[in-house]
């Protein structure tokens, strides 16, 4: 820019650093190449734990979601000395009735059996349960239809979608369980399996709770699964409900589990998973930053007459600085672009590999990308300030 005199003192524009610092990173070779490769490996890291960890945390939100918020689990286990097969038999109807904010109560009792159809046989388990399973749970029939309470006395069964494939289930197919002969009126669409839920609906059988009675003596209903209204206070019905139940359950040990405080306590420990595997990434991205900056200590030290030259010319400290942080950032730009696209291609074959839906999180671009660049300027500008504190005479001396 022009002085006090009407001369121009020559300076680096922006343009002119950026191209003599791409020509400086082709010059360098495998070194840069190396450099790079750190970087890559450092951003691709911090992308794809980052989509990893976010569309692991979705989807088991989702597998909680798919329950419902305003769904209770409770399960019975037997207190120490306690004896009889089954101490749980409370009124089921009668609890809707008296405790007003729950809609539907769904006891389950289960037991496994290996079934035989078609010349095939496979292990499967048997859900005596009641009609209010199926909005609990959101059961819908592929084919057929589901249980009600006309039901009771039959011995009819509807199937999990499944225990249809593996034994070649159709709607009027006839199962023999414990010496009954049971005849198929439903069979269930896909469903997830659910790991809150006690049962695996593709994998079970499902019949009225007095036909398993029939089957077993006296079983045991292990656990309950219950569905508030849509307005009741969560907490407080699950309290309320256990109260009842430990009156109800003598000898019992009742827990109700509350989906909706599980989903809090999921969310606040996928927001830990996520920084702690942004901290694993970063920790791969300072070790690609060190990478640079030995890069940019060699091109110092093997540049000092240019560097020298450079100053005699009329460069300016800033000129040389702004340089070498030019190469820095070119080359932590580069690494940091192909480590996104790297991380995100992993991430996404992790994912559908472990049959999940892939969801990109947010932040993990800006985040890979950005904190490559940062760590670059960071481990870059101690050689480039080294580089701007030669002097020339020192600088040309230097073979």
């Amino acid at each position: 820019m022009p002085d006090g005199k009407g001369t121009c003192r020559p300076g680096l524009s922006f343009r002119g650093a950026v191209f003599e610092s791409l020509d400086s990173l082709r010059q360098s070779g495998l070194r840069s190449l190396f450099a790079l490769l750190g970087i890559a490996v450092g951003c691709a890291a911090v992308t794809a734990l980052l989509n990893i960890g976010h569309s692991a945390a979705n989807e088991a939100t989702d597998t909680f979601k798919r329950l419902g918020t305003n769904t209770l689990v409770v399960s019975f286990s037997p207190l120490s000395g306690s004896v009889g097969p089954s101490a749980v038999a409370p009124d089921w109807k009668a609890l809707t009735v008296e405790l007003t904010e729950i809609e539907f109560v769904a006891p389950v009792v289960m037991h496994s059996a290996r079934i035989r159809h078609a010349g095939r046989d496979t292990d499967v388990s048997i859900v005596g349960t009641t009609q209010d399973l199926a909005p609990v749970m959101g059961l819908r029939a592929d084919r057929g239809r589901l249980l009600s309470d006309f039901d009771r006395c039959s011995t009819y069964v509807v199937v999990g979608a499944g225990v249809a494939r593996g034994l070649a289930l159709e709607l009027g197919s006839r199962l023999q369980v414990a010496g009954y002969l049971l005849e198929v009126i439903g069979i269930l669409a896909n469903q997830p399996f659910n790991p809150l839920l006690p049962v695996d609906v593709d994998e079970s059988v499902f019949l009225p709770i007095e036909g398993i009675r029939r089957m077993r003596p006296a079983p045991g209903i292990g656990n309950v699964i219950v569905q508030a209204h849509d307005t009741a206070d969560l907490a407080q019905t699950a309290s309320t409900l256990k109260r009842y139940l430990d009156r109800a359950s003598r000898g019992y040990q009742v827990d109700v589990q509350v989906p909706r405080q599980l989903l809090e306590a999921l969310s606040r420990q996928a927001n830990t998973f996520a920084y702690l595997l942004a901290g694993v990434g970063g920790i791969a991205l300072l070790v690609g930053g060190v990478g640079v900056m030995n890069v940019m200590l060699m091109g110092v030290r093997e540049r000092r007459r240019e560097i020298g030259v450079r100053m005699a010319l009329g460069a300016r400290a800033s000129d040389i600085r702004n340089l070498f942080l030019a190469e820095a950032a070119g080359l932590c730009l580069s690494g940091s672009t192909l480590g996104a696209i790297g991380g995100l291609l992993f991430a996404y074959a992790f994912v559908c590999f472990s049959g999940w839906t892939f969801r990109m999180s947010p932040v993990s671009l800006p985040l890979g990308i950005s904190s490559s660049l940062a760590i670059g300027l960071f481990f870059g500008s101690y050689p480039a300030l080294l580089a701007a504190r030669l002097r020339p005479v020192q600088a040309l001396r230097d073979d």
